[in-house]
């Protein structure tokens, strides 16, 4: 999917990176400031025009990532930057929907707690559930087709979705943490086995001595 897209966008990145002198970090920036452009139109009132702009910054968003990759320049830094900027863009355009009257702000603040959860696991879960823009658009579009708050509707998704990732990533972290404690478990015990000296015994977990007094 990834590659695809890359392809996809090798012209225009090639524009921007070769013709235009932009780095990947400047076309993070650059996203950012169509998110504010976005979020200042529905913050007044243009709906329809806001997530036009909100659908234009996420194809710039799509921009710095294919730029670092086509020209080998992806760094942490740069990752930590876009992470930031995607944030920001989407706080703002919470904020906004609810200076639009459109989401009841302790919805958004919920909402927003609950994508920045996923986001501080994320490096280390690499469990991510996205589409939490996708999901404003999908709100508008119920709206408009059956004049209910759709974007109140969006937003309880976004959080739940988020809470459900933020408790699975926490699960896959703590396994991934546990997998690699017991592998080092088991080297340390080879090479004490291999020396002739005896493994001492582990003490019982908590749940083993719980199980015990059944």
């Amino acid at each position: 999917m990834r590659a695809a897209l890359d392809r996809r966008f090798r012209g225009v990145v090639r524009l921007l990176h070769e013709q235009l002198g932009l780095s990947p970090n400047q076309v993070s920036l650059l996203g950012l400031l169509v998110g504010f452009a976005a979020a200042g139109a529905v913050a007044t009132g243009s709906i329809a025009a806001g997530l036009v702009l909100m659908a234009l910054a996420q194809i710039v968003d799509a921009l710095d990532g294919a730029m670092a990759r086509q020209y080998m320049l992806q760094s942490a830094r740069g990752v930590q930057l876009e992470t930031l900027c995607d944030r920001l863009s989407e706080a703002l355009m919470f904020a906004a929907l609810v200076v639009a009257g459109e989401v009841h702000m302790e919805l958004a603040l919920l909402a927003m707690t609950a994508i920045l959860l996923v986001t501080i696991l994320e490096p280390r879960s690499h469990f991510d559930p996205g589409f939490k823009r996708f999901m404003l658009y999908f709100g508008w579009l119920v709206q408009m087709l059956f004049s209910v708050r759709g974007f109140e509707l969006a937003m309880h998704v976004i959080f739940l979705a988020n809470l459900t990732a933020f408790a699975v990533g926490t699960v896959i972290v703590d396994y991934r943490l546990q997998k690699e404690v017991d592998a080092q478990d088991i080297q340390r015990r080879a090479l004490l086995q291999k020396s002739g000296v005896a493994a001492p015994d582990e003490p019982p977990t908590f749940l083993s001595r719980l199980a015990s007094w059944f």
